[in-house]
């Protein structure tokens, strides 16, 4: 189900308020603690990241926090970039851990979208250590789990016309350190026919924006967040 829209105002507030009373309460609070639902809607009001402005690779817009980028069928809005050990059920591989990236995400045409579409969407280049193999023919490694910030459920079908509240899951090597930043690219579709079977679907994948951003953990050892957003992080 789409994240209902006062439940939507609701998050974004939390995060821009995230050094508030209320939002330091949960991040006090270890993840095994919160439940899952609770602990990937944690992702929703940790501080941003920040310190580093976007950079783009030469000739492609910059992806950027809080900016819409169309990328059909969606029209996708980054809003953290983070890393955590671990999400009550929903756990990595043995000796993984997530890199999580949460954005708004709108399906702007008038078809349904699948989960398929939806992973196609987004995607990670240069980071070490990821666990998914590379998309065939690219350099890109697209996301693992995509969940609901609400109740971290799965998405799908991805209605037309609403904005969904999500995160991106990552596999990363823990063995490795966390990565300090990651390239990150905003895929495209274009909605045509197959040249080569009956089927109408979204072909053509093509990289409409890409930057490299800085990643932060999401929250410390003893379950707080080292530090609140600054007043218009969120």
């Amino acid at each position: 189900m789409p994240t209902p829209p006062a439940d939507r105002r609701a998050l974004r507030e939390r995060a821009r308020r995230s050094g508030s009373v209320v939002a330091q309460r949960l991040l006090d609070q270890p993840l095994r603690n919160l439940g899952v639902g609770g602990a990937v809607a944690l992702l929703a009001v940790t501080a941003a990241f920040g310190g580093l402005e976007p950079a783009a690779e030469p000739g492609l817009p910059a992806v950027a926090v809080g900016e819409p980028v169309e990328a059909g069928p969606f029209e996708l809005t980054l809003e953290k970039v983070l890393w955590v050990d671990e999400l009550p059920g929903v756990k990595p591989g043995e000796g993984n851990r997530w890199l999580a990236l949460t954005a708004t995400v709108t399906n702007t045409s008038e078809r349904t979208a699948t989960s398929a579409n939806l992973r196609n969407t987004l995607g990670l280049t240069g980071v070490e250590g990821l666990v998914e193999p590379p998309d065939a023919g690219t350099d890109r490694v697209l996301s693992s789990r995509r969940l609901l910030l609400a109740d971290a459920s799965d998405l799908s079908p991805v209605q037309p016309g609403l904005d969904y509240e999500l995160v991106f899951l990552f596999e990363h090597d823990a063995s490795l350190p966390p990565p300090e930043e990651v390239t990150v690219q905003v895929v495209g579709h274009t909605w045509r026919s197959s040249t080569i079977t009956p089927d109408v679907a979204w072909f053509d994948p093509t990289v409409v924006a890409e930057a490299t951003l800085a990643m932060r953990e999401a929250v410390d050892e003893g379950g707080a967040d080292e530090g609140g957003a600054e007043e218009g992080d969120a």
